[in-house]
Parts: C-alpha cells; sequence; structure tokens
C-alpha cells in the first residue's frame, strides 16, 4: 500500500503556511490519499534539496509513494535542481504531484516532457553561468589575481581535480550555490572542500 506525504517550504517564519497546509489537505482529500503524513519546514529556497528535509523524505519513500506538494518552487529554487529532485523521484518509482496546477509526475509521456522542460532550463541557466564565469575569470587574470593551487597542497578530496576552476568561481565573486549548480554537486561538498581548503572568495560581481 503506498504512503502519502505532504511537503509544504516557507522562506521565513513570517511567512504563512495554513493556506498551503489547506490545499493539500483539500488535494489529498479530493483523491483519497489518506492517511497523510505532512512536513513542513522553515529554510530559504536557495538551500539545495538534499539539505531540507525534503531529501530525508525522498530517501524513506519507495516505489508507489506519493509526495505532494503545491507547486515546483517548493521542491527547489532554480530549474536544475528541480530537475535532479524529479529525476531521483523517477527513478525511486515516487510520484510528485503538483498540487495547484494538478500536475502528476508519474513517468508517463506527458510527465517526462515536462521533465525534459526543466532540464532543458537548466542547460540553458548553466550556460549563462558559465558565460559569465569564463568573462569574469578573464577579467580576473587581466586584473593579475593568481588562480591557481597554492604551493604545499596535501591530501585528496572529491573536488581536488576542480581546485583550479573553483578558485577562480571564488575569485570572480560567484555566490558559492552557482558554483555546486556548475559542478554538478551538492552545496554541502562544495562548502566543506572550501573549507577544508581555506579557499577565499572575492568581491560578489553582481551575478546572484
Amino acid at each position: 500500500m503506498p504512503k502519502y506525504f505532504g511537503y509544504l517550504r516557507v522562506s521565513t517564519d513570517g511567512q504563512d503556511v495554513a493556506s498551503q497546509k489547506l490545499g493539500l489537505l483539500e488535494y489529498a482529500n479530493k483523491h483519497g490519499f489518506a492517511p497523510m503524513e505532512l512536513i513542513a519546514e522553515t529554510v530559504s529556497r536557495a538551500t539545495d534539496w538534499q539539505s531540507r528535509e525534503l531529501g530525508g523524505l525522498l530517501d524513506r519513500a519507495e516505489q508507489g509513494d506519493v509526495i505532494l506538494t503545491p507547486e515546483f518552487t517548493r521542491l527547489a529554487a532554480t530549474p536544475g535542481q528541480v530537475f535532479t529532485f524529479l529525476e531521483a523521484a523517477s527513478k525511486k518509482g515516487v510520484i510528485v504531484h503538483i498540487t495547484k496546477t494538478n500536475t502528476i509526475m508519474d513517468g508517463s509521456m506527458q510527465s517526462q516532457l515536462l521533465a525534459s522542460v526543466f532540464s532543458m532550463a537548466s542547460m540553458i541557466e548553466l550556460s549563462f553561468i558559465r558565460a559569465r564565469t569564463t568573462e569574469g575569470l578573464q577579467r580576473a587574470r587581466n586584473a593579475g589575481k593568481r588562480l591557481g593551487r597554492p604551493v604545499g597542497s596535501q591530501g585528496r578530496l572529491k573536488l581536488d581535480d576542480q581546485e583550479n576552476v573553483i578558485r577562480g568561481y571564488l575569485a570572480i565573486g560567484l555566490p558559492k550555490r552557482k558554483i555546486a549548480l556548475a559542478l554538478g554537486v551538492s552545496y554541502n561538498t562544495l562548502a566543506r572542500f572550501i573549507e577544508r581548503k581555506k579557499l577565499k572568495a572575492g568581491p560578489d560581481p553582481g551575478a546572484n
């Protein structure tokens, strides 16, 4: 028997989760999704879904289970992050319902087409990030900034091969969330790498 989960996210304590909850309950009752476990959290939309309770929820969910949420934007901040969540859910056989638009991501042709739209949007977003980064790196080089690895570095980490790239991104002030997206890793993985390597961020050029 499938399990039903409702997921709600607000960015600040001041936002009202009651209206979101009411909409989910009405949708669940209409479709006979009961009992439903409700998960609500207050967290910035910039926090990747793997680091939120949503990530833990998907880990617990099994094939045939259903996750309900009001909007795609409750899942993640960018098309790329939304796509990675939908892809992860699809691989587990978990069905996702977007209640405000009656959209069902269940592996059907329609849902696959919609997922493709998110994938394409994420590729466009990534190409813009890379274009801005390339321009910024060139400006940093022209300004005489050193972007390479310092002498004496030791140890071997997942992102070691990308250290020079990360240093370049940081030198031009690219936000960590966008660096993680460009490299295809989670924000936490990148943050741990930066902390361990003691990498320094440059001035923010307004690329947020």
